[in-house]
């Protein structure tokens, strides 16, 4: 799994972890935070690899379908950008940048 997708799970797993079953989250856990392979957490569950590895697969689409209808991480990300943006006016020290910061602020509390 590459560094990007599994930045992305873990976010997943932070929205969504109270979702998941225990296993799956105990499992999901070890494999993207704690960095746990599949064959140690083979070996921890006394399964099969290929177990092990269908659980991830099948937790990972779970976490994706539960993004797809609630889109928690998406407006996580828009909020940020809109923070991030209205850090960057307040640091440019504009003397009219009041109105583009409230407007960027506006538009964080129409994403919520």
């Amino acid at each position: 799994m590459k560094i990007e997708e599994s930045f992305r799970v873990s976010l997943l797993v932070d929205f969504y972890k109270n979702l998941l079953t225990q296993k799956q989250r105990k499992i999901i856990t070890d494999f993207i935070d704690n960095n746990i392979s599949i064959s140690e957490l083979a070996q921890i569950y006394n399964t099969s690899r290929q177990a092990i590895n269908d659980l991830i697969k099948r937790t990972i689409k779970v976490l994706e379908g539960y993004e797809e209808k609630l889109n928690l991480l998406h407006k996580f990300e828009m909020i940020r950008e809109k923070v991030k943006k209205s850090l960057e006016i307040l640091d440019s020290k504009e003397t009219n940048s009041s109105n583009e910061i409230k407007k960027e602020l506006n538009s964080v509390l129409e994403i919520m």
